[in-house]
């Protein structure tokens, strides 16, 4: 329940989350030191259902800022492959701006819902 409370509502509030000049510089230098990390096993950094959340946070912030070191961590710990439940998330939350997102993902190889 704390992480529905706590979770970003939309893509609106996640691109201000990457807006806001502590948050969005934090989320970059973390998904950076994970980068640098020698292991690629999530479950070996954040244990469960920790590494579900990187997965899902990534897919998020990757949508907004494709191929970005979001997409480098998504590559790391996950081969590329997006979060199929936060994808459908997005697509059910029927905002114009999500539809487009998600049709442009559905091209993609990692679509997979």
């Amino acid at each position: 329940m704390t992480s529905i409370f706590y979770s970003i509502n939309d893509i609106d509030e996640a691109k201000q989350y990457l807006a806001h000049p502590i948050l969005g510089m934090r989320l970059r230098e973390i998904s950076k030191a994970l980068l640098n990390l020698p292991t690629n096993d999530p479950q070996e950094v954040f244990g469960s259902p920790d590494d579900m959340k990187l997965r899902s946070s990534m897919t998020l912030f990757d949508i907004i800022e494709p191929f970005s070191i979001f997409h480098q961590v998504l590559e790391k710990f996950f081969d590329g492959k997006r979060d199929s439940r936060t994808l459908r998330i997005l697509h059910d939350q029927q905002s114009k701006l999500n539809e487009v997102i998600v049709e442009n993902l559905k091209s993609t190889r990692n679509w997979s819902c």
